[in-house]
Order: structure tokens, then sequence, then C-alpha cells
């Protein structure tokens, strides 16, 4: 019995030591300074989360682990006691930016720019599995419809916490952006069989900083899920905003018919898109 206690408490041990040395998604590897310079979209994301702290707003973003960069984020460990000033990502550093500067501190102004038909705001809580009221605006900001969302992304294998934003299949990101109705996707399992809503490019906040150059695909859609009723929440999505089949049935129909939103052929992701987007997706953190 000894023996069997001995290795379980050895089992445990060895796994909270490797999950101590796992860097936390988005990032994947010490990030320093070499010759050439370090390239990559962790990069870009580490240098917007560090222009979020007070005197480093200024930092280019180049996507280089440049000197710039190595300086700045030795400052960042300095200002926030995180045991070396060396410059280099570490794991302890990458899971103390993303606590500390990954609220964008975006709020929504209550307004819809020029040119755009439509706006659906979403309000979100850091707990994602809290399940929210989306608001689909006209032009005029006339009320159409409020409908209940979801927008909490998949859970870390190894941790079983929820993915972040910066996460490829992470909570939906907070921001403003841009949206366009697109025609239904080809599995209405996972996406239902109506037409979509697609986040096309990040304008302030995380939306920014991830859509669509670092995450794409980040849709409003329902789906076919087994065994689902409208009681029950609904299911984790892979950064995607989830809304019951009726709701976004609904949010097309008004789309199309009452607000002249034509609805774009799919692109399935492509890049660049090729569509002028006609709509506006806000979604603000409001705890």
């Amino acid at each position: 019995m000894k023996i069997i206690i001995s290795l379980i408490l050895f089992v445990f041990y060895t796994i909270n030591v490797v999950l101590s040395q796992t860097y936390p998604c988005p990032f994947y590897r010490s990030l320093s300074l070499t010759n050439p310079p370090m390239n990559g979209d962790d990069i870009y994301i580490l240098q917007s989360l560090l222009t979020r702290t007070t005197g480093l707003e200024n930092l280019a973003l180049t996507s280089n682990f440049d000197q710039d960069t190595q300086m700045a984020l030795a400052k960042f460990q300095s200002l926030n006691n995180a045991g070396t000033t060396s410059g280099t990502l570490d794991v302890n550093t990458a899971n103390l930016i993303l606590e500390l500067n990954s609220e964008d501190g975006y709020v929504d102004n209550g307004q819809i720019p020029p040119g755009f038909l439509y706006k659906v705001h979403i309000p979100v809580y850091k707990n994602r599995s809290i399940e929210t009221i989306a608001t689909l605006y006209d032009a005029n900001l006339n009320v159409l419809l409020k409908f209940p969302v979801r927008t909490h992304g998949q859970n870390d294998n190894e941790t079983g916490l929820a993915e972040n934003e910066f996460c490829e299949d992470g909570s939906t990101p907070t921001g403003l952006m841009t949206f366009d109705l697109n025609s239904p996707e080809p599995d209405p399992i996972s996406f239902g069989p109506y037409p979509i809503n697609r986040a096309v490019q990040g304008i302030t906040g995380n939306a920014a900083i991830v859509i669509s150059s670092i995450r794409d695909g980040i849709l409003m859609h329902t789906g076919e899920w087994p065994n689902w009723t409208p009681s029950q929440p609904m299911p984790n999505s892979h950064g995607c905003v989830h809304g019951h089949p009726s709701d976004i049935d609904q949010v097309q129909t008004i789309l199309s018919t009452q607000l002249n939103v034509a609805i774009r052929q799919n692109t399935y992701g492509a890049m660049p898109y090729t569509h002028q987007p006609q709509g506006i997706l806000s979604i603000e953190l409001i705890d």
C-alpha cells in the first residue's frame, strides 16, 4: 500500500513539474535576443501586450524579437517583480504578462461607425461559462433583437481551464471588429443550416491583435447539437459566438429582409476577405 501511495504522489508531483514548465498559450517557447532575431505571431502578441505597460506604449510591433523588445520585456519584468530582468520570455514571465495585460480595456461607445448597416453588441464576463445577452442594432441604433449567446472557447487539455483569447481555439476576443453576413457553412451539425456572421478585421482591443491575421474563422452561428435543448447552456465553441438556432435564423432574416444586408458568398476563412463588411461586432468585458 505504501508503495502504491508513493507512486501516486510521484505521478502528481511529476505532472505539477511538467505543467509549471509549460508555456501558456499562445506562447510555446523561450523568446530571447538572437542573430538573426526570432520571428513569429507569438512575438507580435507579446509586443502588443507589452505596450499596455506604462512607459512601453511606443514599442514597435515588428513580430521580431529585437533589442527594443528585449529592453521592454526586461522593464516589464522589473516593474512586476518577475524574478528576473533578463529580457527573456520564460514560463513565469509568460504567465505574468497574460495575467496582468490580457484585458484590453475596450468599452463600447454606444455608436456605429458611418457606412455600416448593423451592429451586434455582446457584453461578456471573465468567466465565459456565463452566457450573456447580445443586442442587434440597425444603422440608427434601433434595437431589433436581443438573444442569448455563448463566447466560451475550448478548455486546455492539460489544465482543464478555459483557453484565453490569444489561443487558436480560445474564447471569442473582446474589442471592436468588422462583421459580415455569409452564406451557410457546409457542416450544419457544427454550424447550423443558416447564414452565419463572420468577424473580418479587428479594429480595437484584443480583436485588433488577433483578427484575422492570427485567428480567423471567428463566426456567429448555431449548430444542430446532439441532445441539446434551449433550456441548457450552449456547448463551447472554438472561439466563435454561439446562439440558439431560432435566434441565429432570426438574425439573418432581419438582416437580409429588413436591413437589405447582402448574404455574401461564404469565403470559408480564405484571406484576404474579398467582400466589403456590412456590420460591426462589439464585444466588451463588463466585470
